[in-house]
């Protein structure tokens, strides 16, 4: 566990196993009048199995403890971002999340993921992130990665047909595939429909036990011509229905602060750490975050690559460089110059804020563990991760500590598992060993699967055979001739009784193939990566009343 600081701390050693070193830690002396113990995420977060199951890190009742734990940490913090105050510049950004919807004064619960059609396990976190926010007198952030690149930009539904499942995909938009949901379009009012009406054709009734008619209602009417907004209205739609308000907030439009001009200015020392990081925890240098951008940087000539993406709608995205050069910084995605921001801009955000409206088309956007770190350090109270980010994230508390010798804010992890309510046949691979079995067993003793009035014969005439071949083998073992000609006579005589039923064997290696497809299908019907607004309105509910509840997080008032 990181120590907590008391009074009199300045220099804190940290655990070996997470840190491997010791720093000054820039924190102001302690205020609040008692000690609290930090809050620990389990040190292995594994996937609930059963269904409607939960896994919460730290446990519910920790969590309003880790909101405050974090509080007291933000106000000790004293270091600077791009020559400006810590405090300074978390105002600055809580202003820029918090808009006019809320104040900033209250404590901000985050969890994010990219803005396509999420499972339940995901969901979670968005009820668990309102929960607790309700529990602490805060808001609950949705913080929408629309700067990453889709895998595919397809849905997956599962249709059922003679009672096994087999998931159909349906394109959702008709964007260059290396386009980030940003710059995705929404489609023509009729595509949309189209697109539903499949997915009601494929879904058959269960489509109307699920939330996918209010989810794609407000999705169908939404008038913006932003895919992302289209989505993020269903969504809401769904949301809102259940009791699960969130701020929505995408990255694409909330995310250039001082944090960002400080990445330029200290581009070389930034670089330095992340990559001996890296290097510390991965040996080979590389470790996949959610969009497989968390490798070691690059260095080419005097241009040094920081962990952001700079790209412009119609491109695909570009590592962003910088260079040094007489009190300015040159920017560059991948070898092509961009623009050139004086240092002096940098270390002034409103100027800098202007020449980042100037630089369009061109966008700038931050790789996974910067964007985590801009979110845990800069405005969230309490971020909520999946087990996944949680795992990654490891790597920001390491950042945290190494680049600004401060106790990392502490994290959470929420993650369910929900599977839709579909038919499944029970095949396992048992059956298949078993029907393998039977299909060669069927050439050696063919009268355990074949009937037919001939067979009684057959069977007599082999048994006498198979009683003289033993004889011979106890009594005369080197009469090969004679073993050998029993042996064709009885390899015939099973042949004649396959030839009784000439299908036999192929309906066999049917049944195999039937059970193949049934394990296949039931893998199908057992996934838990469908829509969450997919699901039966009574399996949501029941997943819903799992996870904790306000008072079961309400553990301690945080707003003195």
């Amino acid at each position: 566990m990181l120590p907590l600081l008391t009074d009199s701390e300045r220099i804190v050693s940290l655990p070996n196993a997470l840190f491997n070193t010791t720093f000054n830690m820039k924190c102001k002396p302690r205020t609040s009048p008692a000690a609290i113990k930090r809050p620990q995420l389990l040190d292995r977060l594994e996937l609930p199995i059963e269904q409607a199951s939960c896994l919460v890190s730290p446990t519910p009742d920790q969590l309003a403890n880790a909101v405050r734990y974090n509080r007291s940490l933000f106000d000790q913090y004293d270091f600077e971002v791009a020559e400006m105050p810590y405090a300074v510049v978390r105002k600055i950004v809580r202003q820029l999340i918090a808009d006019d919807d809320v104040t900033t004064e209250i404590p901000f619960i985050a969890t994010g993921h990219q803005p396509d059609f999420f499972h339940a396990g995901v969901w979670a976190k968005h009820v668990v992130a309102k929960r607790l926010a309700d529990a602490v007198g805060g808001t609950a952030f949705d913080l929408i990665v629309d700067h990453d690149v889709p895998k595919q930009y397809t849905i997956d539904v599962p249709t059922v047909q003679d009672g096994l499942t087999q998931p159909i995909q349906f394109d959702y938009a008709d964007s260059d595939r290396t386009q980030p949901f940003e710059f995705i379009p929404k489609r023509e009012r009729q595509q949309d429909e189209r697109f539903v009406a499949q997915i009601r054709d494929a879904l058959g009734e269960r489509f109307d036990r699920s939330l996918l008619p209010e989810f794609f209602e407000a999705y169908v009417a939404n008038d913006s011509s932003d895919w992302v907004d289209q989505a993020l209205a269903g969504r809401q739609s769904v949301e809102s229905k259940l009791g699960i308000d969130l701020l929505q907030r995408r990255t694409s439009r909330r995310w250039y602060s001082p944090f960002l001009a400080e990445l330029l200015l200290s581009a070389d020392r930034f670089a330095n750490v992340y990559n001996r990081i890296l290097v510390q925890c991965h040996p080979k240098g590389e470790s996949r975050g959610p969009d497989e951008s968390v490798a070691t940087l690059r260095r080419i000539n005097a241009a040094i690559e920081l962990p952001l993406w700079i790209n412009r709608p119609g491109q695909t995205r570009h590592r962003l460089f910088v260079s040094k050069v007489n009190g300015a910084t040159k920017l560059f995605a991948d070898a092509q110059e961009v623009a050139t921001f004086e240092d002096a801009v940098l270390k002034d955000w409103p100027k800098f804020s202007d020449a980042l409206a100037q630089l369009q088309p061109w966008v700038i956007r931050p790789k996974a563990l910067i964007l985590t770190m801009w979110a845990r350090l800069f405005w969230a109270d309490l971020f909520i991760h999946g087990i996944g980010g949680a795992g990654y994230d490891r790597l920001t508390d390491r950042l945290i500590t190494e680049l600004y010798g401060i106790e990392p804010p502490v994290m959470a992890c929420v993650s369910a598992t929900l599977r839709m309510s579909l038919p499944k046949t029970g095949a396992t691979q048992e059956h298949v060993w078993a029907a393998t079995r039977s299909l060669r067993d069927v050439r050696f003793n063919p009268h355990r699967y074949i009937d037919h009035e001939q067979m009684p014969e057959i069977l007599a005439r082999k048994q006498t055979l198979v009683a003289e071949s033993v004889r011979l083998r106890r009594e005369d073992p080197i009469n090969r001739r004679e073993r050998s000609r029993i042996f064709n006579q009885i390899r015939l005589l099973n042949r004649q009784a396959i030839g009784l039923q000439p299908n036999r064997q192929s309906e066999l290696r049917s049944e195999r193939n039937r059970i193949e497809k049934a394990i296949v299908a039931d893998q199908d019907a057992d996934r838990r990566d469908y829509f969450f607004a997919m699901h039966d309105r009574t399996d949501l509910e029941r997943l819903l009343a799992n996870l904790p509840g306000v008072q079961q997080l309400r553990a301690s008032d945080i707003v003195e």
